[in-house]
């Protein structure tokens, strides 16, 4: 029997999150759904489905995204390691459009991952900082300040496969 080191958590609407066909795991990856569309409820619905997830790191991913098999191998290294890290993903450079070199450039000046990113954390560092916090306009502002007041990101892992053409937190 072997443990679950990386969590896979999917940040949907409840329509797009049954039209999503099952991800092939492999033995050390958890793949989990989390509606979104309730706002008031999403925090504290979070703050469980990563408490009762086996992995050691989370990684919340837009709709219609996964990271490739490389990224994925990277990650479960992270996971076995007994260090606190954190990061997320680069841009897709195949989704060119004016509106994400303005979320490049976002993302270099504040140091902030953009939705369509993703991020990923250990999940005692994610306990250790509070939690979430509170959402924004950009959903992941206030994690990664929470998380930078522990330490600094991990360097961008290569860009998620995007199978969408509509990705916004909404």
């Amino acid at each position: 029997m072997s443990q679950e080191l990386v969590s896979y958590i999917v940040l949907g609407s409840s329509k797009h999150l049954a039209e999503k066909k099952e991800i092939k795991t492999d033995s050390y990856e958890e793949f989990l759904k989390l509606n979104f569309e309730n706002i008031d409820s999403f925090i504290k619905d979070l703050d469980i489905k990563i408490a009762e997830s086996k992995g050691e790191i989370v990684v919340l991913l837009p709709p219609s995204s996964i990271p490739n098999k490389q990224t994925r191998l990277k990650l479960k290294k992270l996971a076995s390691m007994p260090f606190p890290s954190w990061g997320w993903f680069k841009f897709n450079k195949f989704r060119k459009n004016i509106g994400q070199d303005f979320k490049k450039i976002i993302t270099k000046l504040r140091s902030t991952p953009d939705f369509e990113q993703g991020i990923y954390f250990t999940k005692n560092l994610y306990f250790s900082i509070g939690g979430f916090g509170k959402i924004e306009k950009n959903i992941f502002s206030e994690i990664s300040r929470r998380l930078y007041s522990r330490l600094d990101p991990q360097m961008p892992l290569p860009a998620l496969i995007i199978r969408s053409k509509n990705i916004k937190f909404e």
